[in-house]
């Protein structure tokens, strides 16, 4: 296995925070456009306007248990070098967290900002999650359950990327019946990030070669590569 030399390393690094900081401002935007949030920060959200803690505290929180749901699946098949996913979601929450500040003035006013703004969101998501895709370094929680589970049943990441996807938005909706007795947190815009940041990452995947240049991760011709190569599979569903 060839070893990967300082300078890759530090560009994987680099893109790989870069992606988590416009997911992050991606999440930020999707909660001001007030349409429902995209799958990943259902559950968070939800519990967001119920406890007394950030976004993106219970978004480290509630990563830190899909983590642990890994560990618990995978048992002595869980690899400890995969705990590297607290601490991106650590950084993720936090920049959720720095965001949501950054964007405070925002307001959309009316239905049309709304959902331009909901919009706005899916393609800033999208474009972390090609960031992240192209740094190939590891998973956020969520990609990393899809990742146990497909490895376990040996099936498709992007059949059970989707059911994982679709259970977050469920918890999310049962979680918001169960603290207010009525649905928050998840409207249309969630169904439009469902449909459209999976199609959105694919397009920059094909499109935007300019990230290759500026932050080379190989001397290899460029490639996507496992973990990324699941991910970006899951895009073609």
């Amino acid at each position: 296995m060839k070893q990967i030399s300082r300078h890759h390393l530090l560009n994987k690094i680099t893109l790989f925070v870069i992606g988590l900081f416009i997911m992050a401002i991606g999440v930020a935007l999707s909660i001001k456009a007030n349409l429902g949030v995209s799958p990943i920060s259902c559950v968070p959200y939800v519990l967001s306007l119920h406890f007394a803690l950030s976004i993106g505290e219970l978004t480290i929180i509630f990563n830190s248990f899909i983590v642990l749901l890994q560990i618990l699946l995978l048992r002595r098949r869980y690899r400890p070098l995969q705990l590297l996913q607290i601490i991106a979601a650590s950084f993720f929450g936090y920049f959720i967290d720095c965001s949501m500040l950054l964007l405070q003035q925002l307001q959309p006013d009316n239905y049309f900002w709304q959902l331009f703004t909901c919009v706005a969101s899916c393609a800033v998501l999208a474009f972390g999650v090609f960031f992240i895709v192209k740094a190939n370094l590891t998973y956020l929680p969520g990609e990393g359950l899809a990742v146990a589970i497909t490895d376990l049943l040996q099936t498709e990441f992007g059949k059970v990327k989707i059911s994982i996807d679709s259970a977050m938005v469920l918890c999310g909706v049962l979680t918001a019946l169960l603290l207010f007795g009525e649905l928050l947190g998840i409207r249309e815009g969630t169904i439009i990030a469902a449909l459209l940041v999976g199609y959105l990452v694919k397009q920059f995947v094909i499109r935007f070669h300019f990230v290759d240049r500026y932050f080379p991760v190989s001397d290899e011709p460029t490639k996507t590569t496992a973990p990324a190569a699941k991910i970006h599979k899951a895009t073609e569903q």
